[in-house]
């Protein structure tokens, strides 16, 4: 079919066309009707269209190399993080809001005009939806460039037989269950919140369509208390999908640890690497959604250059089976250590960085901030 040789941003970019045109009609006759249940449905659907924009914003910038801001050359990465916390933070005001209105109908109730066009917008909507939903879902089953499924599985398989390798270097290690769960299939979880998103929206069309059919076809006066009923349900809803994306993309924001690693696991299997004395500023944190970075220094018992080379190797295919694909390592000498490899390196101050070395002795940082820095280091 011709719609699924579009484009992602082709795609996105007639969601998005749909979206506000609906969200245009939604939000106009939802104050005409007096229809809370129908408001509420419309800036549920504005939340989405921001989504979208800023979907198909990234698309375009990532397809525009050079394009990042030379002030945010790192930090450009957490664009659709941050703004995904946005939109939950959104969210949940917004939750909280229709659910407080939704109370005041139950006080206050208002009769909802014009029943029949509620009902009418309430299906419109539902169409768009599944419109959407099958734009979306054909881009998940056949991908942004149109791959097939055998190209994800022999991309899947290079990758199992990648941590095989590592995991018969590092037999004594313990990040085995890790990178067989790294292996495991997964879906792009980008296109999959768009799709929750729309199929969301979907459901509260149904709520919107149920109300209005009761407000039209009941007689007794109660029947009114059907729009604030679906209303309060849609600002429930809100509420459940906003915390969880509150929680991750806030996590994240706050450099919180890859799912799935321990830092004490990480630290012991590079300590089992030949040459490697002790681990120590040991950090590793999730840069977006997709990639993770880690930071380390080497206490190394080789002096030389090209020994501590063959070292970062292993640590980079240790940390690689952690699924942290971007490392910085610092190589240090054990203080009763002298060479020609490195300098040796003296700390300032009073060094109170603290080191336990495998044999239970613990050692300085021998690059260390001077005291009046210390308040300032992230181990303090």
């Amino acid at each position: 079919m011709a719609i699924l040789r579009l484009s992602r941003s082709r795609r996105l970019s007639i969601i998005i066309a749909i979206s506000f045109t609906f969200f245009a009609i939604e939000i106009g006759v939802g104050f005409y009707t007096r229809s809370l249940a129908l408001v509420a449905d419309a800036f549920h659907y504005l939340n989405d269209l921001i989504g979208f924009i800023v979907a198909l914003a990234a698309i375009k910038v990532s397809n525009k190399p050079g394009s990042t801001p030379a002030s945010l050359a790192f930090g450009w990465q957490r664009s659709q993080l941050l703004g995904a916390f946005f939109n939950g933070v959104f969210l949940l005001a917004l939750g909280v809001s229709i659910i407080l209105q939704s109370v005041e109908r139950f006080v206050s109730l208002e009769k909802v005009e014009n029943p029949k066009l509620v009902l009418i917008v309430g299906c419109v909507g539902l169409t768009l939806n599944l419109i959407s939903a099958f734009f979306i879902h054909a881009e998940h089953d056949h991908g942004p460039h149109g791959h097939h499924a055998s190209d994800s599985e022999n991309s899947q398989t290079s990758l199992t037989m990648e941590f095989q390798n590592v995991e018969a270097v590092h037999e004594n290690h313990r990040h085995h269950n890790v990178a067989s769960a790294v292996t495991k299939g997964h879906h792009d979880l980008g296109v999959m919140g768009v799709f929750l998103h729309v199929i969301g929206d979907a459901i509260n069309n149904l709520g919107v369509i149920i109300a209005a059919l009761v407000i039209w076809l009941a007689k007794y006066e109660g029947r009114f208390y059907a729009d604030p009923g679906v209303s309060m349900g849609i600002g429930i809803f809100i509420l459940l999908s906003a915390i969880p994306l509150v929680k991750n993309s806030g996590s994240i924001l706050l450099e919180s640890v890859p799912l799935g690693v321990k830092l004490d696991d990480v630290r012991h299997d590079l300590e089992t690497i030949p040459g490697v004395d002790s681990i120590h500023e040991l950090h590793a944190w999730r840069l977006n959604q997709n990639k993770a970075i880690a930071t380390a220094h080497v206490v190394t018992t080789n002096s030389s250059l090209e020994s501590f080379m063959d070292q970062a190797q292993r640590i980079r295919e240790c940390l690689h089976a952690y699924g942290i694909h971007s490392v910085t390592l610092q190589p240090e000498l054990p203080a009763s250590s002298t060479g020609s490899g490195f300098e040796p390196l003296s700390a300032n101050g009073n060094g109170n960085q603290g080191i336990r070395a495998r044999d239970g002795s613990t050692s300085t940082c021998r690059i260390a901030c001077r005291s009046a820095c210390e308040p300032l280091t992230c181990c303090g």
